[in-house]
């Protein structure tokens, strides 16, 4: 087994189009996100509700230009049921549109709330990214820092815990194998990742390029779009199968070259110990 390079990716690709039906897609990836970490805060840290939400619907009329939505009708009362944490924040539903209306550049003669729409890659990426960042940045301007992290790496654990799919791998090979095969798919752009060879139940990989970290350049908090971007994967590899643990100690977003990555079958292997930068510099010999 052999290590193998998969996918494809150039900066130019995040000016690509791809269609979308933005208010599903928004429900998604979005307001689900944020229905369940206000339930979360609801119940771990339940006297910064009212402030979060505040701070948030603040920093929302901070990051909004204008008002996307004007002479728009949008009735919230169909997907309510969908958000019980939500249903009683209208405004920061609203707010939340609004901003998202912003960052996918919809076309004011488009209906968003029905139509599908083409954007770029790169606004189809910060209309999530960019939510999940600020659901951490108004946390730290809620609480004391190390305690908001603390709190938001929990969230993370939680929401990616309870979205698990059906689908299981019993074995780090099936898992390879799956994975090769998806990341191979030639539609699949954004990740060039050197999928390495499983030795003594670990399977690592060194991610080349990263599509998101190229999207939200700007943001400036490293620590907090490690958060956002990254953090989510250590529970959805652990989703695939309770043995499998991932270590990763470099990552694009934090300014290394790669990504160095291994997934850990305990039931082989209980040692953790990830591999040096040696180790992944050599994975793939290849011109850059």
């Amino acid at each position: 087994m052999k290590s193998v390079i998969t996918g494809k990716y150039d900066k130019s690709d995040l000016e690509s189009l791809q269609e979308i039906q933005p208010f599903e897609f928004f429900k998604r990836t979005s307001l689900k996100r944020l229905n369940y970490l206000l339930g979360f805060i609801k119940i771990t840290k339940p006297g910064i509700l009212s402030q979060f939400v505040q701070n948030y619907e603040k920093k929302l009329d901070e990051l909004t230009e204008k008002n996307h939505l004007k002479n728009i009708l949008i009735d919230l009362t169909d997907f309510n049921s969908e958000f019980p944490n939500l249903k009683n924040y209208p405004d920061l539903v609203f707010k939340c549109i609004n901003y998202y209306v912003q960052l996918l550049q919809i076309p004011r003669d488009v209906d968003f709330l029905k139509e599908k729409v083409e954007v770029t890659n790169r606004n189809y990426t910060n209309s999530f990214l960019y939510f999940r960042y600020y659901n951490a940045e108004v946390l730290t301007e809620t609480i004391e820092r190390k305690e908001a992290v603390n709190l938001f790496k929990d969230y993370i654990d939680s929401y990616v815990k309870s979205i698990s799919s059906s689908s299981r791998v019993e074995t780090l090979e099936e898992y390879r194998e799956v994975r090769v095969r998806r990341m191979g798919d030639s539609s699949n752009v954004g990740w060039v990742i050197v999928q390495g060879e499983i030795k003594d139940g670990k399977f690592p990989q060194r991610k080349d390029t990263c599509m998101w970290d190229d999207a939200i350049r700007d943001l400036p908090d490293v620590e907090l779009k490690y958060i956002a971007a990254c953090y989510g994967d250590f529970q959805s590899y652990n989703n695939s199968n309770e043995n499998f643990i991932l270590t990763m100690e470099h990552t694009i977003v934090e300014g290394y070259p790669y990504c160095s990555c291994v997934l850990h079958d305990t039931r082989i292997n209980d040692d953790l110990t990830h591999p040096p930068k040696e180790f992944f510099d050599n994975m793939w010999l290849q011109d850059k």
